[in-house]
């Protein structure tokens, strides 16, 4: 018996090592956790890449471009298909639209109240899909409003591969934009930037309640809001459970959920006034447009 422990331990020891193929360690540990059900989805690059990194900023920009790829032939291009497919997913893509209108919108009324400039910051930025979004709005629609855009973007960047490429993504979209390699729980240099720059008009935390308990989401809207000038804007996502949970929870995926009246409350309590919301169809995500108060 002890003899079989041991060879079990060697033989997960070696499914472990980096050397044998993503997708045999991947059905191994969804073999060991129960899920022998979801072995079929491994078929997709792109649910491997979720139960291997989670959502990291590669993986969101392929769920945001919507285009299945061929990276493990016919069959995989049509599992990829059907993930892009998930309410989840159509409600990150859905978020990100809406978020790009948010602040195209407030930077035009901002501009067209007589404001120099419109400061935003992106926290956590990822690589830039935001501003590139509403880089490529406001030059086809409001160039003039476009050239008094200045933009921040805040990320730990743990490979130190996102932010370079950010900063590629949103110097070819001709925005004025810096980014900041920094834990959001640190802050120092966001600190640093708006005693140097001045308060944002508009500050997206879009992303930052997913990993985030209620008293962690609680002080860190209240920071956030304090980076606000009067008026300014913050926006912010929550999510509840979708009609796919059961798939999202296969795939590991942890999406902290925030109850609306504890979400509500932590909003008010940081002196922010919530002027509407955008529900993501049944993907379970919402995208709160809050304000500072004056």
């Amino acid at each position: 018996m002890h003899a079989l422990t041991l060879a079990r331990k060697r033989l997960q020891a070696r499914i472990q090592q980096n050397s044998t193929p993503r997708s045999v360690r991947l059905a191994h540990d969804l073999l060991e956790n129960g899920q022998s059900r979801f072995l079929p989805i491994l078929s997709s690059a792109l649910a491997q890449d979720i139960l291997a990194r989670g959502y990291d900023a590669a993986t969101l920009e392929r769920v945001y471009a919507n285009r299945p790829t061929g990276d493990m032939g016919v069959v995989g291009k049509v599992a990829d298909r059907v993930m892009l497919d998930l309410p989840v997913h159509q409600a990150l893509r859905e978020r990100l639209d809406a978020t790009v209108g948010e602040i195209c919108a407030a930077a035009y009324l901002a501009v067209r109240a007589g404001a120099d400039e419109f400061r935003m910051l992106s926290a956590p930025c990822g690589l830039g899909c935001e501003l590139v979004g509403m880089a490529e709005r406001l030059k086809s629609l409001r160039p003039e409003v476009f050239a008094k855009v200045r933009c921040w973007g805040v990320d730990p960047d743990p490979q130190g591969t996102t932010l370079p490429e950010a900063t590629r993504r949103t110097r070819a979209a001709g925005l004025k934009a810096q980014f900041i390699r920094e834990d959001l729980r640190r802050r120092r240099e966001v600190s640093a930037t708006v005693e140097r720059e001045g308060p944002f008009h508009l500050i997206s935390c879009v992303g930052i309640s997913q990993q985030a308990s209620p008293a962690e989401l609680a002080e860190q809207v209240k920071y956030y809001a304090g980076l606000l000038a009067p008026g300014g804007t913050l926006l912010i996502d929550r999510w509840q459970p979708g009609e796919d949970a059961r798939i999202v929870e296969g795939l590991g995926i942890q999406l902290q959920q925030h109850p609306s009246n504890e979400f509500r409350a932590a909003l008010h309590a940081a002196g922010l006034t919530i002027e509407r919301e955008h529900a993501t169809g049944e993907g379970g995500c919402t995208l709160t447009v809050a304000r500072k108060v004056q």
